[in-house]
């Protein structure tokens, strides 16, 4: 399989790399319900339960020592919470 000569180092690289790409999509949302003045449109279960799912890929990645996937997805969390604080105040 092709994927399999790809070594764990590239793949680690790739994955912060593209995860922090990812994690400025949730500061973009943060900033725009911190801007816009109107209700939100975002359900508070969305927004708690990506947080949730981040969190349990943040402690996957601490148990099996993979640095792309507790670093990236314990960032989205502290942000997906700060998404939670600013869209519901």
């Amino acid at each position: 399989m092709v994927l399999e000569k790809i070594s764990d180092k590239v793949f680690e690289t790739t994955g912060v790399v593209l995860g922090i790409a990812a994690l400025l999509l949730i500061v973009n949302q943060i900033y725009a319900e911190w801007a816009n003045p109107a209700p939100t449109t975002l359900s508070t279960v969305f927004v708690a339960g990506f947080m949730f799912n981040y969190l349990f890929w943040c402690l996957y990645g601490i148990r099996f020592r993979r640095f792309a996937m507790w670093f990236v997805n314990g960032i989205a969390m502290l942000l997906q919470l700060c998404l939670l604080i600013v869209s519901r105040f």
